[in-house]
Order: structure tokens, then C-alpha cells, then sequence
């Protein structure tokens, strides 16, 4: 760790990535399972403050802070209360030493 955001990590944020398991008829399905389990600070941008990540347009609700991790674009982030996030950006901030944070732009799934 080592960065001001992580003493305000908390434990228990779920980021899951797309699986293809077999249905019943021998076709595929995918599934989103459980990939990782990390420790970071979730919060919820205002109004004034959704993110424009690209040219695209892609608005952001939230911002997720961790530790660098295995976490993809195609991945999702899940909430203690099992609400669904999709990955828009990610930003990773590292120092010279190598350590750093992942910054995750997030929009939550209704």
C-alpha cells in the first residue's frame, strides 16, 4: 500500500469476470463469477462531478480506489449489497518503486 486513499480502504469488494460454462443442452452460457476479493474505497460522484472518460462520451457514477490487481476492462465490480458496476476506465498510478493504485470509473447497472 503506502498511498493517502488506502486508510480508507475497506475489505470485501468483489470484482468478477465473465466465465463460459455449459448449459443443459451442451450449449454455452456466460456467467459472471467471483474473480477477486480486494480491499478499497468505493464512493459516488455527484452530479456535478460524473466523469466524461473519452471522446465517447461515457459517463461515470462512481469511482472505485484499489491496490494494483489483476482487474480488466471486461471485468465488473459488485457492492456489500450485491449491486452490479460496470468498468468504463481504469486508471493505473504507480511510482518509481512499483507500487501504487488502480483507480476504477464505474456506472452502476440498474
Amino acid at each position: 500500500m503506502g498511498d493517502f486513499i488506502d486508510r480508507f480502504y475497506t475489505s470485501g469488494h468483489k470484482i468478477q469476470r465473465v466465465t463460459v460454462t455449459q448449459d443443459s443442452y451442451g450449449g454455452t452460457v456466460n456467467a459472471w463469477a467471483d474473480h477477486l476479493t480486494v480491499a478499497g474505497k468505493l464512493w459516488e460522484l455527484s452530479g456535478d462531478q460524473k466523469l466524461s472518460a473519452d471522446k465517447e462520451t461515457i459517463f461515470s457514477t462512481h469511482e472505485f480506489a484499489t491496490d494494483i490487481a489483476d482487474i480488466k476492462g471486461t471485468d465488473r465490480y459488485v457492492d456489500s449489497d450485491g449491486n452490479a458496476y460496470t468498468i468504463k476506465a481504469i486508471a493505473t498510478r504507480k511510482r518509481q518503486d512499483g507500487t501504487g493504485h488502480m483507480e476504477l470509473d464505474l456506472e452502476k447497472v440498474t
